[in-house]
């Protein structure tokens, strides 16, 4: 969704990805365990700003916002600076069907992205996996031609002293939000 300036102030319930290049126009999300990913394009002056949980991975949140940028501001995925936010990390995201047979049809190498425990987690209940949700962010990223990632590396689940976490918190939990301004 295309932001402009008068556009400030505006809710959107349901979307997940907006772009804009209007200095002073903010894109703001809220988040509790999906991945923020922010896309800067310093040739164009322009941002998007998305928010990318299991299902947006799977059917390429990211990809989307940057070819929206680049039909809309003319974009070169190349130049792109992508930051991928504080989510749930694999050491934390157990998953199981339908989330692991649809990672396994979105990705090459899935079974990389689908994990069976590690940093002293337990393997994985019997018919599930750890999903590598910043990662898989990050794949699509480089997959839509996006050179420079960068990662935050934070669980939301682990730091609850610092985010909201869903999942963590049994679904009884507030959100933290970003605010992303061209100026």
């Amino acid at each position: 969704m295309l932001f402009r300036s008068d556009d400030n102030g505006t809710w959107i319930s349901h979307t997940d990805g907006i772009i804009t290049n209007q200095p002073g126009c903010a894109l703001t999300m809220n988040y509790a365990d999906c991945t923020p990913i922010f896309l800067f394009d310093p040739h164009h002056a322009a941002i998007g700003l998305g928010h990318a949980g299991w299902m947006g991975t799977v059917r390429d949140l990211p990809g989307a916002l940057v070819r929206a940028m680049t039909a809309e501001f003319g974009s070169d995925p190349a130049e792109l600076l992508a930051g991928v936010g504080p989510a749930i990390g694999p050491c934390c995201y157990e998953v199981d069907e339908p989330v692991i047979s649809q990672v396994r049809a979105a990705f090459a190498d899935a079974d990389s992205l689908l994990l069976d425990g590690q940093n002293g987690r337990p393997p994985a209940k019997e018919g599930r996996r750890y999903f590598d949700l910043p990662q898989a962010n990050r794949r699509n990223l480089q997959h839509a031609g996006v050179k420079q990632v960068e990662m935050a590396g934070l669980c939301t689940a682990c730091r609850t002293d610092l985010f909201f976490s869903h999942r963590a918190e049994n679904g009884k939990t507030g959100r933290f939000g970003t605010i992303f301004i061209l100026v």
